[in-house]
């Protein structure tokens, strides 16, 4: 994957993150997925209205499960992106995902090294209760 070509017309910014490192804004980082030991791709129909809410709610669900496991995860957005491209269409052929399929996202599973981040404090004023 070539990330100086890297298309950001898709991007809400000129960056991915100011708070998270990312393999587009850091060449350095050699790993998309951190170096995690365990990543799942969760897959769904291309052409079907909920793909991409249900992905997140499959990807959350997993999440969930990990931490009652012990263990530390982290989702991955853009996960269509990912395989299209020649060798990403070769691991799908490899892997029998079925032709309509897409990549939604992606879960990484793995042990946390070092300090867990904390909360960040709420901003003021961002949600409104109505009664």
């Amino acid at each position: 994957l070539n990330i100086a070509k890297f298309n950001r017309n898709s991007l809400a910014g000129s960056y991915v993150s100011s708070e998270q490192p990312s393999i587009i804004d850091d060449l350095s980082i050699r790993s998309g997925f951190y170096g995690a030991p365990t990543v799942c791709a969760v897959f769904g129909p291309k052409n079907f209205l909920y793909s991409v809410a249900d992905a997140f709610c499959c990807a959350e669900n997993m999440a969930l499960a990990a931490t009652e496991l012990g263990l530390a995860s982290c989702l991955i957005a853009r996960g269509e992106e990912t395989f299209d491209n020649e060798p990403g269409a070769a691991l799908l052929k490899e892997w029998r995902i079925p032709d309509g399929y897409v990549a939604r996202c992606f879960v990484l599973l793995g042990y946390h090294a070092g300090a867990y981040p904390q909360d960040k404090p709420r901003r003021a004023d961002r949600s409104l209760v109505v009664e």
